[in-house]
């Protein structure tokens, strides 16, 4: 469902200039759409290809994310085409700004690609322990792919010894370095770090006390929903 959101940006810095009058867009503009761009490719086709299981979801949340995807993916693109930035100059004295912007986008997704990961370990590790049960039963059984969706365990590893969506953290973390690039005139940037913000710590605090129902309290411990030591 994030495919749209990139390839509509993409689109809107493509054909909208023209129609703007412009010639080309500013470098600035470019980079920006390249760490939009990076991030969704990630999401929307490395993770489905690296995810062991994918969980079903429901008509309306679906219709919800692509709806929210392609209204920011036409925001931004819209800023970054044309309706932003649209000169060399308007870029200039904004280096420093940018590459420390650029820094803390780039290890964030790092960190968020890591969190990630860890998940998808608790499923991979669960498709192995089936597999190997099912190979240690007598006779030819059924080979096929084990079905993991529901296993549940606690990550352990990095922020997850602190917080229990850390993969919702650094993403807020990334898109705040992403907002830092485009200044903090970038009203789109801005919103867009809003937005994430809101909606999904509403659902980390709701899967924190799933958490605790799930494992107990004594299990979760102090471990915050999102943010380390205070949610």
């Amino acid at each position: 469902m994030e495919a749209p959101g990139f390839l509509t940006l993409l689109y809107i810095m493509v054909t909208l200039p023209e129609k703007q009058g412009l010639s080309t867009l500013p470098w600035g503009n470019w980079v920006m759409g390249g760490m939009f761009t990076t991030h969704y490719i990630y999401r929307a086709l490395l993770c489905p290809l690296l995810n062991p299981s994918m969980s079903p979801i429901h008509p309306f949340v679906w219709a919800s994310a692509l709806s929210f995807q392609v209204a920011n993916g036409t925001s931004i693109g819209g800023w970054l085409g044309g309706y932003g930035p649209t000169t060399r100059e308007e870029w200039t004295g904004s280096a420093l700004r940018v590459e420390v912007g650029m820094m803390i986008w780039a290890v964030a997704l790092m960190f968020n690609m890591y969190h990630d990961d860890e998940l998808r370990e608790i499923r991979r590790a669960a498709a192995r322990n089936q597999k190997r049960r099912q190979e240690s039963k007598a006779g030819d059984e059924n080979k096929e792919r084990p079905n993991v969706d529901k296993v549940y365990m606690m990550p352990e590893n990095g922020l997850f010894r602190l917080i229990l969506f850390p993969h919702y953290f650094t993403e807020w973390i990334e898109w705040c370095g992403f907002w830092m690039v485009g200044g903090l005139h970038c009203a789109p940037a801005r919103i867009f770090v809003v937005n994430e913000v809101f909606t999904m710590l509403a659902r980390a605090v709701q899967g924190r006390q799933w958490y605790i129902e799930k494992f107990g309290r004594a299990k979760v411990g102090n471990r915050k929903a999102a943010i380390p030591w205070l949610i």
